[in-house]
């Protein structure tokens, strides 16, 4: 297993910047705001800072087709309380970042296999269920 898997660089995290973009992944408002290292330095992997590495690792894997959809959830963990000081932790926010989770994910395993691929239906799988458990356990 790759021992850099929860890190990104900037560079890799511009790249990641593009890609949503041009896929058009849903982001907060304040997304663009932020620079590449900052992107970069929040990324952590699937799972929250208290989820042990190992459980992260297997986690990451298992969305690895969404790599994009998991940059843009820990942004949102990371700096949502510099543009909502006041309400950074309100249960709205925190599940409509949970829904943007799992929708972005969902896009992303579409694209990522054609129609046919049982891959593609497993992904699917993962990616809608990945909003549930962040909702319940709030990894």
């Amino acid at each position: 297993m790759n021992q850099n898997i929860l890190k990104i660089s900037p560079a890799k995290a511009h790249i990641m910047r593009i890609r949503i973009k041009e896929i058009g992944l849903k982001v907060p408002e304040w997304f663009d705001r932020l620079s590449d290292a900052e992107l970069a330095s929040c990324y952590n992997g699937a799972g929250g800072d208290h989820t042990p590495e190992a459980i992260r690792k297997i986690l990451t894997r298992l969305l690895g087709f969404s790599e994009e959809a998991i940059l843009i959830h820990d942004a949102e963990f990371q700096y949502t309380r510099r543009f909502y000081p006041l309400d950074y932790y309100s249960q709205k926010k925190f599940h409509a970042a949970n829904q943007r989770l799992g929708e972005n994910a969902e896009i992303l395993a579409k694209i990522s296999k054609p129609w046919y691929s049982l891959l593609r239906y497993w992904r699917i799988f993962v990616a809608r269920y990945a909003r549930y458990v962040v909702d319940e356990w709030g990894v």
